[in-house]
């Protein structure tokens, strides 16, 4: 669905792109890029400090490609020497990519309803159901997230969550060209504090919840709190959804004010004034749950297709932005039987042998609220298979291994992104969580273990394979070699039915 920036739009000049940013002479513009490798013929490249170089450092390349101009931040740069293209010191450039980027665009997020969720879990489930409800409402919606980006069909990811300014304004953009109303799009707390929201106008912030996460990037939970409220504050969304199920949600609602819509999934929950919607009762099925909900707007009923409770608070943010949004109760109740579960989110490998479900969880409450789900289901025993990813927050590996122990009946304990650690290491920080760590079975190579696992399951028991979800690799030693969760999961089960 992606396309290039010239095809979007007509030709800007120079200076009225950096119209009260810089002083630039009138040379036709054909695109922008901060990333040197993205500049080609006539680009403007915007060189600005990243995480571990300044973007002046590759001058030569993004020169070489093309750039008929470089804006340079000169709050964190130094002046490079005269050049053969126009060179435009910017204060605080980093500070304005967002707007130059809406800019050249032609400013898409006004021509949208943006829906930005945020949040520790369910990001991803809620944005991909609002595509979907969107859809079924008759308003032509783009996702853009995890699992990638595009309007019906969704193109491969671009390495993040929430992408960089430059290229989430042309995302936006192209939901425009393909005649989309609504974007639904993942918020990430990088992208907040990195500022790649800046410039896009929201309609709607969702706030699904907030628990251990990215700790190695944030000082402390605080910090990191701070920065999912910036979309609620900084951002000046038009409407705002909270659920207020947990301490981080009861404090941003109040940040938010009076008119903040609040959502629970605790079935005592009170008002106190402010427009919500309440689930009232949750009745397991073999499919997923029957929902009873009250709220602003009427109460209603509805049956949800993806299993666990934490399903049911993602459902309700869904339906309180639906009914938000005017539909009728009866119309938003039979929209929301007809969602599905996203890829690698609860999705289940359809074939005969035990249940087996894949899902991205890979925080301890992720994981707890995985496997919570999967026991009502299960008849006989609960696996679950996971490992940790390198270079990230070591502090929650042996909360991941409590996790597991204390909710499965068995555990296998694999490998996921080890990127430059021993995976041997992450392992035993997994184990020291474990009160039994004996009875825990280690497969350090994850095809082998999930194999493995459902080769020993019974017929009745139900397997949980956690935290790479719909990922199509594994990273390890700087290098990504592909694996499917799902696509070893459902050779194994052939293997094992005895049809491969």
């Amino acid at each position: 669905m992606s396309m290039p920036a010239e095809n979007m739009r007509q030709t800007q000049t120079l200076a009225d792109l950096l119209q009260g940013v810089a002083e630039a002479p009138r040379i036709p513009v054909a695109g922008i890029a901060s990333d040197s490798r993205r500049v080609r013929d006539g680009f403007l490249f915007l060189a600005v400090q990243g995480l571990t170089s300044h973007g002046l450092q590759y001058l030569e390349q993004a020169k070489q490609a093309g750039a008929c101009a470089v804006a340079w931040d000169a709050s964190t740069g130094k002046e490079p020497a005269t050049g053969d293209i126009p060179l435009l010191a910017v204060q605080d450039l980093a500070g304005k990519v967002g707007e130059i980027a809406d800019r050249f665009y032609g400013h898409p997020s006004e021509r949208l309803d943006v829906i930005g969720v945020t949040g520790t879990n369910g990001k991803t489930t809620v944005a991909w159901m609002i595509a979907q409800a969107s859809e079924f409402l008759g308003r032509t919606c783009g996702y853009l997230g995890t699992l990638g980006h595009g309007v019906g069909d969704i193109e491969g990811d671009d390495g993040m969550t929430t992408p960089g300014s430059v290229t989430l304004h042309e995302r936006l953009a192209g939901f425009v060209e393909h005649g989309a109303s609504t974007a639904s799009i993942e918020v990430s707390s990088h992208a907040l504090d990195q500022r790649r929201l800046d410039g896009v106008h929201f309609d709607t912030a969702i706030f699904t919840n907030l628990s251990r996460d990215h700790l190695d990037y944030h000082a402390d939970m605080p910090g990191y709190f701070a920065s999912k409220a910036r979309l609620f504050i900084d951002c000046a969304p038009r409407h705002r959804i909270v659920n207020i199920d947990a301490h981080y949600g009861m404090r941003l609602a109040e940040l938010c004010g009076p008119d903040v819509v609040t959502v629970s999934t605790k079935l005592d929950r009170v008002a106190n004034g402010r427009p919500f919607l309440f689930i009232r009762s949750v009745v397991a099925t073999e499919q997923g749950s029957d929902v009873t909900f009250a709220s602003s707007w009427g109460d209603g009923r509805f049956s949800l297709c993806l299993p666990g409770d934490f399903n049911v608070a993602n459902a309700a943010a869904v339906l309180a932005l639906i009914l938000m949004k005017g539909a009728p109760v009866d119309q938003a109740c039979d929209v929301m039987s007809q969602l599905q579960a996203p890829p690698g989110r609860m999705q289940r490998v359809a074939t005969e042998g035990p249940a087996v479900f894949i899902d991205y969880a890979h925080t301890p409450v992720a994981l707890e609220g995985a496997l919570h789900a999967l026991r009502a289901h299960c008849r006989g025993r609960l696996w679950c298979i996971f490992g940790c990813g390198g270079d990230r927050d070591r502090g929650k590996r042996p909360q991941m291994g409590k996790v597991a122990e204390s909710q499965a009946d068995e555990v296998v304990i694999t490998t996921d992104n080890s990127r430059s650690e021993d995976p041997a290491q992450i392992v035993e920080h997994i184990r020291a969580g474990l009160l039994r760590p004996g009875q825990a079975i280690a497969i350090e190579d994850r095809a082998a273990a999930i194999a493995w696992a459902i080769g020993n399951a019974a017929a009745d028991d139900v397997v949980l394979v956690a935290g790479k979800g719909h990922e199509s690799y594994q990273e390890a030693n700087g290098e990504r070699v592909a694996i499917s969760d799902f696509g070893v999961a459902r050779q194994a089960l052939l293997v094992r039915g005895g049809t491969q």
